[in-house]
């Protein structure tokens, strides 16, 4: 999708009904709980970040550090756990995205919120975003827990050549492929979504 095209339809994302767990289920492990059952939950918040590089839609991704106690070593969009200082999700997830990758809140526009995502194994219920800016961010990596940036072309998301099966942790499971990194679990799940969402602009 070309920018300007996508730039004129992305108003429709906030009013299109967002596919859910029938999306996010595609890219789902095997024997995954997609529902929040447990009642001592703990909620954070993403973002999927979209902004063009030489006319071309990109996103990005971030490889967090080993050292981090939730999720680390992992592929997953920047963002965190909401502060008792957060208005809402959204600035949660506004704060954590300037913390871990440097992208300045006043630079980012709101695009439309995605369908919560439940993690079994940490106990999160993860709200993520979409935004946008108008020009790619001035990245400044929190190296404390951002080990790299990964940044894909929106095209590549949306391909059909983008998913694959690959063993994880001694088991076969969905994976989004980018540049010989793979994305598995609750971000490619959060991906999936974004995805069909976008597709339906077309």
């Amino acid at each position: 999708m070309e920018l300007k095209e996508f730039l004129n339809k992305s108003p429709k994302l906030n009013e299109i009904p967002k596919p859910g767990i029938k999306s996010q289920i595609k890219m789902a492990p095997p024997g995954r709980h997609l529902y929040d059952e447990n009642k001592n939950l703990r909620f954070a918040a993403t973002t999927m970040l979209l902004y063009p590089i030489e006319k071309i839609l990109h996103f990005c991704l971030i490889k967090r550090t080993i050292q981090l106690a939730n999720h680390s070593n992992q592929i997953g969009f920047p963002g965190g756990i909401k502060d008792k200082s957060d208005k809402d999700y959204w600035d949660t997830a506004l704060r954590e995205m300037n913390e871990e990758i440097g992208v300045k809140p006043e630079r980012v526009i709101y695009m439309t919120r995605l369908s919560k995502v439940f993690i079994p194994i940490s106990n999160f219920v993860v709200i993520p975003y979409m935004a946008r800016t108008e020009k790619r961010p001035c990245f400044l990596i929190n190296e404390n827990e951002v080990e790299y940036l990964i940044e894909i072309k929106l095209s590549t998301l949306l391909s059909k050549n983008s998913i694959g099966i690959s063993k994880i942790i001694n088991r076969k499971v969905p994976v989004f492929n980018f540049h010989g990194e793979q994305v598995w679990g609750a971000t490619a799940m959060i991906l999936a979504e974004a995805k069909d969402l976008i597709l339906l602009l077309k």
